[in-house]
């Protein structure tokens, strides 16, 4: 890991290597979760839990899981921006910002897409259209469903917060430019992070009202998972602010620097909480009612905050801690975690045999509920999903991050500088 400047100390790895655990364990729980829908163990509507214990403890983790995707991203991509405004350094170039993001989400993604079309979905092609509609994205804005790629809904949310951030970063830049103090250039910067996090609470609420319906289009549009990003830069924001003011840190920094192991009980309890479902009933993945939906929503932010907040402070140790998550296992499963996430569903077809390369309908799949012992399927998906982002990671995904690293390298400017003032204390570079 470089320094953010020539001279400064390069940051600990174990960091870099526990948030890459936690995106380990965020891709393996929502890999059990939906593994458990087609092993019928979690119930669904008339359909009873088929082990209550397991089936409790996995939908503690809906949605839960997710929200720690959505924060890492926020957080650290952010950090450039909200240096560049609490520090006067260099504003990050877009194009080769984006570059790298698109770089960074999409080969992947569209590897999953030509598979899951044309091997799963092929007698469903229509057209031009059904094989360019994921491939660009927009699958979701006119829910198409396509068989394997159930979970990607997730990945055009992040693309589409990626295109946001740096008109929020210019908008919080320019809210806070008028002040000189950073503590309230942070606080001016909050604005915008507020009323996104509000707007995808109040959109959380319109989705779930009686009168949509089970799982309404808008769904699956990206609104609803704001909050979690929203979340993330401010945290950028808090842990730039501890880089310039070290003898004067925000009181929640210091509290996750010191007491790491506290905030991840803290997550725990907040786990645990969830798996009695609150407005809905324990151990069903039926849609959320408008009461269980925004009782979630700020539990997936507590989850996230607790989790994620410790690992992303240089100082902060614990061994428990570290032991879960900066492993070599969990390391390599966090590098290749994006993988994972998007191919651990296709696996389950392949597996059921079901989809137009076996000559069936891949809805059959829910017919096929229960007919795989949870054991049995989760082992396939493990072992599918990791030999799969393997492959991904090494033969597509890494080759064209690399490449796009150095052409992006090649077109930013020579960093600028901090202010003399704020040179002792702006010495460590975030994780990318």
């Amino acid at each position: 890991m470089k320094a953010e400047r020539a001279g400064a100390p390069a940051q600990q790895t174990s960091r870099i290597g526990g948030l890459d655990g936690v995106r380990a364990l965020c891709a393996l729980g929502v890999a059990g979760v939906h593994t458990s829908f087609a092993a019928g163990v979690m119930g669904a509507y008339a359909v009873p839990p088929g082990n209550e214990v397991l089936a409790t403890l996995l939908a503690g983790l809906r949605p839960l899981a997710l929200g720690p995707f959505f924060v890492l991203s926020g957080m650290l991509l952010y950090r450039p921006f909200a240096r560049w405004t609490l520090t006067g350094s260099r504003r990050p170039r877009i194009v080769p910002f984006l570059a790298k993001r698109l770089a960074r989400l999409w080969p992947a993604y569209i590897l999953l897409a030509l598979v899951c079309v044309f091997l799963l979905n092929f007698a469903a092609v229509d057209g031009p259209w059904y094989v360019l509609r994921p491939i660009l994205m927009l699958q979701v804005y006119d829910y198409t469903w396509i068989a394997g790629m159930d979970p990607a809904w997730t990945v055009p949310a992040e693309m589409q917060y990626y295109l946001a951030m740096p008109l929020l970063a210019v908008l919080m830049h320019w809210l806070a430019k008028s002040v000189s103090d950073p503590v309230r250039k942070a606080r001016r910067m909050m604005i915008p992070l507020a009323l996104v996090t509000v707007g995808s609470a109040v959109w959380t609420y319109y989705i779930h009202r009686p009168e949509m319906g089970p799982y309404p289009q808008e769904y699956w549009w990206p609104l609803a998972v704001g909050g979690a990003f929203a979340l993330g830069m401010a945290m950028a924001v808090l842990q730039v602010l501890a880089e310039i003011r070290p003898d004067d840190k925000p009181a929640l920094y210091r509290i996750a620097g010191n007491h790491p192991l506290l905030f991840w009980i803290g997550a725990l309890a907040v786990y645990a909480f969830n798996c009695t479902q609150p407005f809905g009933r324990p151990g069903y993945g039926d849609y959320e009612g408008v009461g269980l939906a925004l009782t979630q929503y700020f539990l997936l932010l507590a989850f996230s905050y607790l989790t994620v907040m410790p690992l992303s402070i240089p100082d902060s140790r614990s061994r428990v801690v570290d032991a879960i998550v900066a492993n070599p296992v969990s390391r390599y499963l966090g590098r290749i975690s994006y993988g994972i996430y998007l191919w651990h569903f296709a696996v389950m077809y392949f597996w059921f045999e079901t989809g137009s390369v076996f000559g069936t309908e891949p809805a059959l799949m829910n017919q096929l509920r229960g007919t795989i012992g949870f054991p049995e399927l989760m082992s396939a998906v493990l072992i599918g999903s990791i030999l799969a982002a393997t492959v991904s990671h090494y033969l597509v995904e890494r080759p064209i991050v690399n490449a796009v690293g150095r052409w992006a390298a090649r077109k930013e400017r020579p960093a600028t500088p901090a202010p003399p003032l704020q040179q002792e204390a702006y010495t460590v570079a975030g994780p990318r």
